[in-house]
């Protein structure tokens, strides 16, 4: 059965475009989930300016990443991973990693709470 939740709130979201200029990061937040004071689920539109290094993330939740626009290299344990449109990823929580764009790179980041119980590893896929 699938859970629909009515959002009691107007909204105005408009995904492209988002011109981040070279070494600029644009984070647009589009829907987070909490219960009591802990976020379940978030998803964010980033658009990151050409040039931009996002150094030594860690994040506490898992993290798909599904490329819309651009170019760019994540590296994941010392394997750098082509960034480019089709490209979805998927990072377990507490594996540092580190983003490059090489020109302006827009891509759907979703956190979600990791289940400690599944020993999960990375992966990408192109679509």
């Amino acid at each position: 059965m699938v859970q629909t939740t009515a959002i009691h709130r107007p909204f105005h979201l408009q995904l492209l475009p988002l011109h981040a200029i070279s070494q600029q990061v644009i984070n647009v937040e589009i829907v987070e989930y909490t219960h009591g004071q802990k976020t379940l689920y978030q998803q964010n539109l980033m658009s990151l300016g050409a040039d931009t290094n996002l150094l030594n993330i860690c994040d506490d939740k898992d993290v798909t990443i599904a490329v819309l626009e651009g170019n760019g290299s994540l590296t994941l344990s010392e394997e750098t991973i082509s960034l480019e449109s089709g490209r979805f990823i998927f990072i377990p929580a507490q594996l540092s990693h580190t983003l490059q764009a090489h020109t302006r790179l827009v891509f759907l980041l979703c956190r979600s709470e990791s289940d400690s119980d599944l020993s999960e590893t990375a992966w990408t896929i192109t679509l």
